[in-house]
């Protein structure tokens, strides 16, 4: 195809080595939800399976994609999941989110007549899933030690760890706190999760890593995606022509311009028009013009190229970001509906 993102294999295991380093002892959960961060779930997962000890999903429909293509590794749903019995049926652990939520899957379980993997949500802080007070704490503990069950992993995430250290020991604080209120046949794995907790919350079971994987938030890591593609057309502007919709480049005196099979539905955010550059045959050549749902524009007026050149269009996420006055997540997630081939590479050329 003439757009692909590709995935670099070579990037993604230097990533994964360094992430093991920082705790030694302890097992990674790899989280692949939203597509793995954009970068292709089935991509990913291929390269990661059973190299991680377990994978983090969002719902069912992401997690029956991972158990598709991994039979063995663990996987937990994090969210809110909608169909409790084909988790249940397909081996995937499930997030204790509220009592509700706990009542309603021991409910289905027995009509399976089996017994759920379940990972307890602390919601230390972060106010999003999870139980928060003593005694709903206590009524869990019970209704699993009522129901001859007991749990797999317990959990918190940290909501800011760069920006307010100090409310992220009050988190641990909390979280420590019911952990020992387990009772003492329970031995769950204890895991923590979001922003740097891998580098800087020492002492837990497991840890949660989502963009360290992909290259982002430390400088020893390599970003993994990259976006290439080609030029398919050539224009000659005119002096005082427009480029794109809505008058919103005008061509200054006559120029060449080259059109890129990619656009916002692409995850080419339009904001980035006018102000951003592609790399065509070793030369930076900045976008012009307004960028359209199917492709954009750019201008070549000093190199020669001609149709079919390659276009780099994106090799680090960071570089966008400023732009956008946003994070890699939001640019790398923007890519979920990116209408060419995701394809898996020893290294970032093709």
């Amino acid at each position: 195809m003439i757009s692909r993102i590709l995935i670099n294999k070579e990037n993604l295991q230097s990533n994964l080595n360094f992430v093991k380093k920082q705790r030694h002892n302890a097992k990674i959960c790899a989280m692949v939800k939203a597509n793995a961060y954009g970068h292709g779930i089935k991509q990913i997962v291929k390269l990661l399976s059973g190299r991680v000890d377990c994978f983090g999903v969002v719902n069912i429909q992401e997690a029956m994609l991972v158990r598709k293509l991994d039979k063995f590794t663990s996987i937990v749903i994090f969210g809110y999941c909608e169909n409790i019995k084909c988790a249940i049926e397909n081996n995937i652990s499930l997030s204790i989110i509220s009592i509700e939520n706990l009542k309603k899957i021991i409910k289905i379980a027995k009509k399976l007549n089996k017994k759920p993997k379940l990972h307890l949500n602390i919601n230390s802080g972060m106010n999003r899933f999870g139980i928060k007070s003593i005694e709903d704490f206590d009524k869990v503990i019970n209704i699993l030690l009522k129901n001859n069950l007991t749990l797999q992993g317990i959990f918190t995430h940290f909501s800011s760890l760069t920006t307010d250290p100090n409310y992220t020991i009050k988190q641990r604080e909390i979280f420590e706190s019911f952990i020992q209120r387990l009772p003492s046949s329970f031995k769950p794995i204890v895991h923590v999760g979001g922003g740097n907790s891998l580098f800087k919350i020492k002492g837990f079971e497991m840890y949660r890593v989502g963009m360290f994987l992909y290259g982002y938030g430390h400088d020893k890591l390599k970003p993994v995606l990259s976006v290439k593609s080609k030029i398919v057309a050539l224009q000659e502007v005119e002096k005082d022509e427009h480029v794109g919709y809505m008058a919103a480049f005008t061509a200054q005196e006559k120029m060449k311009v080259a059109v890129i099979p990619l656009g916002y539905d692409d995850g080419i955010k339009r904001e980035l028009s006018n102000n951003f550059y592609v790399k065509i045959n070793g030369a930076f050549c900045k976008s012009v013009g307004k960028i359209c749902m199917d492709c954009f524009m750019v201008d070549v007026s000093k190199i020669n190229v001609k149709v079919g050149d390659e276009v780099e269009v994106l090799l680090n996420a960071s570089e966008w970001t400023k732009i956008l006055n946003t994070t890699e997540y939001e640019i790398l997630t923007n890519f979920n509906g990116f209408r060419g081939e995701r394809k898996i590479v020893y290294f970032p050329n093709w």
